[in-house]
């Protein structure tokens, strides 16, 4: 048996960092939870399971960032001592400099997890977006490479951001997808879907799903969508999500009578049933870890647009097969294409959705050949 701490800033819940707390707890290996955050609903859910959760006291100072590292690291110190901790999984890019600055002085074996890919999306795209990402978090993903003995990546997006822009040693990288524990996702109820096919009646409805920012490329789409109505086409978005962007985006929708075309719903609670009310989600993203969104409406059998080799879309998307791949440089092009095959070829919007929800349950769920992956990282 193995006392295995994770460690882990946020007090949200997250069904993948849950399924992973999960297939340890059931593993009979002792489990413990560190936050940097007060105790929340991450910490009401686990210890609902029997997991031992705790958070690093505040400090309401407003001391140096760098500084509350330092005091954090002495504090993850003497945790492990205390609690004799066998391993420490660290995630995301604070507890990841937190536990390499606390290292040295740690008898327990360490393995940061790494959520982000923001390198190659800044080196390939930011000029042309006008985005630079933030010195301070280059200099830490810098150090965390430098110093990590073991890295874990959730995609083949990251570690080609790591390998070819960040020059990381990729001896040291492991790249384990992943896991979810599906049971937990809604459910659509019938009668509320039943309504909103009622309300939004058209040949071919789209989503999209994602953070009304720049690295989405909303405004294209909404360009695409609004020439293939003026030709006629009984084509409607369903658009979720909020953003920076968004007052932009509803000008766009005012300025070309669009309103009835593109429903713009924000944030919603039973986001499923508008999932399952959609066709076709298009996601021309460029720029992903490991997208959740796609692996929802796999679950529902709706087929999705994504772009190729970004995040994980290429580690279980085969192009008209189980989906559709948009181009990153040819992103115009490539959605109006997909739209129009999706509008003239209903069938096979419906055949990529079921071969997608079969692809995601193998590679992802919470299974016993896929938590082993991780159960592996112990020894």
């Amino acid at each position: 048996m193995k006392r295995v701490l994770l460690f882990y800033p946020p007090n949200k819940r997250s069904v993948a960092i849950e399924t992973l707390c999960k297939a340890v707890h059931e593993s009979g290996n002792e489990l413990m939870i560190l936050t940097l955050t007060p105790k929340g609903p991450f910490h009401e859910m686990l210890e609902g399971n029997g997991v031992k959760t705790f958070s690093i006291p505040q400090t309401h100072n407003r001391s140096w960032k760098y500084l509350r590292f330092f005091k954090q690291s002495r504090f993850l110190i003497r945790f492990c001592r205390q609690h004799n901790i066998d391993t420490v999984w660290s995630h995301l890019q604070e507890a990841n400099i937190i536990t390499i600055m606390a290292q040295r002085s740690l008898k327990a074996k360490v393995v940061l997890f790494r959520h982000h890919a923001e390198s190659a999306f800044y080196a390939e795209f930011g000029k042309k977006m006008n985005l630079k990402r933030s010195r301070g978090e280059v200099i830490l993903d810098k150090i965390i490479n430098r110093f990590g003995k073991i890295i874990v990546v959730p995609s083949s997006g990251v570690w080609y951001g790591m390998e070819k822009y960040e020059r990381c040693k990729m001896n040291k990288v492991k790249l384990i997808p992943y896991i979810y524990d599906f049971s937990t996702y809604q459910k659509p109820d019938a009668g509320k879907l039943r309504s909103l096919k009622d309300k939004y009646p058209c040949s071919l409805m789209l989503i999209m799903v994602s953070r009304m920012v720049a690295s989405k490329q909303h405004g294209l789409v909404f360009e695409i969508v609004n020439k293939l109505v003026k030709e006629g086409l009984s084509i409607k978005m369903i658009v979720m999500d909020d953003g920076p962007l968004r007052p932009e985006l509803e000008k766009f929708i005012a300025e070309n009578n669009l309103g009835d075309h593109i429903i713009m719903t924000g944030f919603q609670d039973d986001f499923v049933n508008y999932m399952a009310a959609a066709d076709l989600l298009i996601h021309p993203s460029v720029t992903e870890a490991s997208n959740n969104v796609v692996k929802e409406l796999a679950l529902l059998e709706k087929a999705v647009a994504v772009c190729r080799h970004v995040g994980d879309f290429s580690d279980y998307i085969e192009d008209d097969r189980n989906g559709y791949f948009l181009e990153r440089n040819d992103l115009e092009k490539t959605i109006e294409t997909v739209i129009r095959d999706g509008y003239a070829n209903p069938d096979k919007l419906k055949r990529f959705g079921a071969e997608l929800k079969k692809d995601v349950l193998r590679e992802f769920s919470d299974s016993t050949a896929n938590r082993q992956r991780f159960l592996d990282l112990l020894n």
